[in-house]
């Protein structure tokens, strides 16, 4: 994305956390990796800086067995990812109806946050 100012083009750079900031985020509780990136975003997105994506993340987590594809098309946890701590659960959305999620325990998020930096490189 590039948003232009009155004299020069402003390019937006990827998103970043420093790894002081990595090293005293500690997770806390279970979410979903929505809920997860939300808090990254929010703690660490910086002026001119682009969002982290979801979609990184679980690129990554299907890259390396813990997540595969259902017959629907949709990201869910393998044995391997249940191990880690990804498990499905149902949760009522906003709008009132009950959906399946991916739940994210705190080991899991843990896991995503010591891999971060292999996270951030993959092109989606």
């Amino acid at each position: 994305q590039v948003r232009q100012t009155s004299d020069y083009i402003m390019k937006k750079t990827e998103f970043y956390i420093y790894k002081e900031d990595l090293i005293e985020f500690h997770p806390k509780k279970e979410m979903t990796i929505s809920q997860f990136v939300e808090i990254l975003n929010e703690r660490y997105c910086i002026n001119n800086m682009k969002k982290m994506r979801t979609k990184k993340i679980t690129d990554y987590l299907l890259k390396k067995g813990y997540l595969c594809l259902n017959d629907n098309g949709k990201k869910t946890p393998t044995i391997k990812g249940k191990l880690l701590g990804i498990r499905i659960a149902k949760i009522q959305s906003k709008s009132g109806e009950i959906v399946q999620v991916n739940l994210y325990n705190v080991r899991a998020q843990k896991y995503i946050l010591d891999n971060f930096y292999v996270i951030i490189r993959i092109i989606c």
